[in-house]
């Protein structure tokens, strides 16, 4: 608390403890007055990336402010939008594993639930392997694959042919 009236020194610190106190300060401060909360919570995100912070710290230092800066959920996709639009400028995409192991996730199941809808239960069996397979782009031409795939095989060729 006796930091509150040193915001703008907070503000232009390169020390990431200090972007975390401020967030704290200003997660208080924003209690009850969401728009303001997502104005501070934008600023502070764009910061890190303007202070030269690694990906990696961004990461680390978003999950923090992510966690004290909660905003309802309308404005909260409004932040997400902001924030791909600061991740574009920057060129520095705020993804973790667990989000790309979610992706992967949610790709295993859609080309499980096409697989089943196009072959049956020959389609099922490449499942299995189709879940060893983690690389995004991999699994998209996986999915893409299934519109136009005539045979189980020609789905497998997709990933035989990469690996190979």
């Amino acid at each position: 608390m006796d930091l509150t009236n040193r915001e703008s020194e907070l503000e232009a610190s390169d020390n990431p403890f200090a972007k975390v106190v401020l967030a704290h300060l200003k997660a208080r401060e924003t209690k009850g007055d969401p728009a303001n909360r997502h104005r501070w919570k934008l600023r502070l995100v764009r910061g890190l990336y303007e202070r030269g912070f690694s990906a990696k710290d961004v990461r680390e230092l978003f999950r923090v402010i992510d966690w004290l800066m909660e905003l309802p959920s309308p404005i909260e996709r409004q932040f997400w939008q902001d924030l791909d639009n600061i991740q574009k400028e920057k060129q520095m995409p705020y993804v973790t594993s667990i989000e790309r192991r979610g992706r992967a996730k949610g790709l295993h199941c859609g080309i499980e639930f096409v697989l089943k809808m196009r072959f049956g239960q020959d389609g099922l069996r490449l499942v299995p392997e189709v879940k060893e397979i983690y690389d995004e782009a991999q699994l998209e031409a996986i999915l893409n694959s299934l519109e136009t795939a005539a045979t189980p095989d020609e789905v497998r060729r997709v990933w035989a042919t990469d690996r190979a």
